[in-house]
């Protein structure tokens, strides 16, 4: 069974630059919104939201308990960041009906090891990193699981339709979709030396006539 998250937010009357106010004391602005339900203004204490952040992710139901309101159960939808500190200053949730199944995107976890990779032969070359689901809302998953060890070979790779979903968890994403494969590790080392090469190269002609002015 999973774990169950909840947050206590109050309605928010203060909006635009004055929530500046709000997070000096700690109080993170969000708004509240879904198919259904009107947008509404909320704040919630910021060790509270980043603590149940952390463990719930974007994929996981949070229940939202609103003063005066009915508990809504929603997603971590979005979250905005100071451009520098990187703290969040702003969240959204995104109530869902419990009865209807939505579109969500939900992260890839690697695991094992690929022989080639091991051995030095060979490098990963990941393409996804996280695929769409369709789902009810209390059946999305944390994550699904890609087992790298099966790519023994340079003729092998995983794509989407490769992977093992949970029970009434369908895709969204093709399943044509590449996931990651493997590339031969002195070709990479090639490519990546080509791709400085050309990026160190006008700047290299650069000095050279810089140099020539100069003498001029």
């Amino acid at each position: 069974m999973s774990e169950k998250y909840t947050l206590s937010l109050e309605p928010r009357a203060v909006v635009g630059k004055k929530v500046k106010r709000l997070r000096r004391s700690g109080i993170l602005p969000a708004t509240v919104y879904g198919k259904g339900v009107e947008a509404i203004a909320v704040q919630v204490d910021a060790r509270s939201f980043n603590a149940v952040y952390r463990r719930a992710g974007r994929t996981s139901l949070v229940e939202l308990h609103i003063a005066g309101r009915q508990p809504l159960a929603a997603f971590i939808h979005a979250l905005q960041r100071h451009p520098v500190t990187r703290d969040i200053i702003h969240a959204d949730f995104r109530a869902v009906d419990l009865s209807q199944e939505v579109e969500v995107a939900v992260p890839l976890h690697f695991e094992g090891e690929s022989p080639l990779v091991e051995s030095g032969e060979a490098v990963l070359n990941q393409v996804l990193n996280a695929v769409e689901i369709r789902a009810l809302p209390s059946n999305i998953p944390a994550h699904l699981t890609v087992d790298i060890s099966s790519l023994d070979g340079f003729d092998k790779s995983i794509h989407v339709r490769d992977l093992t979903l949970p029970p009434g968890v369908t895709l969204a994403t093709s399943g044509d979709e590449l996931i990651i494969s493997l590339a031969h590790a002195r070709a990479a080392e090639e490519e990546e030396a080509a791709a400085e090469e050309t990026t160190a190269e006008p700047e290299l002609v650069r000095e050279r006539r810089e140099s020539k002015e100069e003498e001029e």
